[in-house]
């Protein structure tokens, strides 16, 4: 009787590991995926509900179709930040779901669109809940227009967290492409299909390209 009993405690230890192990992918997201990679930079960034093709900081407005009085960013004369991400199937996107974190602030997102559509205050256009993994949406984030100031060689480093609910997992780092004075962000239909993330205007636009 002692010896099965030895028997099968030594045997949950050995389960405990894969427990374990199976407990932390299970709390790992589907997007968390190796980064796509060009040159030794990671061209395409995995974060929770799929990946980052782009990330551009630029002083022009995008094109709302629709804006409010009563809805504005808390910014005064912001500069822009825009990502274009690809989401994991069954994902869904909305403005409250994620904030960025620059050097000179933490700015929560103000818009979504879907593909190449204006962004739009109107309350159906917070949240897209029908997505494809094969289209493209962009999130817009109004930020100080100091975070120029921080930016090095064309890109500015900033991190994309969840702003919903406490998470173990940590947020996601890369770096914002900074577009020229007068260049508003990039047209979806520019964006390569090897992503260009962690690439300044010079390297993504004009070398050799």
């Amino acid at each position: 009787m002692l010896r099965f009993r030895f028997a099968l405690l030594a045997a949950m230890l050995l389960a405990v590991p894969s427990l374990f192990v199976c407990a932390q992918e299970a709390r790992t997201p589907q997007g968390a995926q190796p980064a796509d990679k060009t040159s030794g930079k990671a061209t395409i960034v995995p974060f929770r509900a799929g990946r980052v093709f782009s990330a551009e900081l630029s002083k022009q407005k995008p094109i709302f179709s629709v804006e409010s009085e009563f809805d504005k960013p808390a910014i005064e004369n912001p500069a822009w930040v825009e990502l274009i991400v690809k989401l994991e199937n069954g994902r869904t996107l909305s403005r409250f779901d994620y904030a960025l974190v620059g050097k000179r602030g933490t700015y929560p997102c103000f818009a979504v669109a879907e593909s190449a559509e204006p962004y739009s205050t109107e309350e159906e256009k917070w949240i897209i809940s029908k997505t494809s993994i094969t289209k493209s949406y962009r999130m817009l984030f109004p930020v100080n227009r100091s975070e120029f100031d921080d930016a090095k060689d064309g890109l500015l480093s900033v991190n994309l967290k969840l702003k919903l609910f406490e998470t173990a997992l940590p947020p996601v780092a890369f770096r914002v492409r900074v577009m020229p004075d007068r260049e508003g962000f990039t047209p979806v239909t520019r964006i390569r299909p090897e992503g260009l993330c962690n690439m300044s205007y010079h390297e993504a636009f004009e070398v050799g390209n």
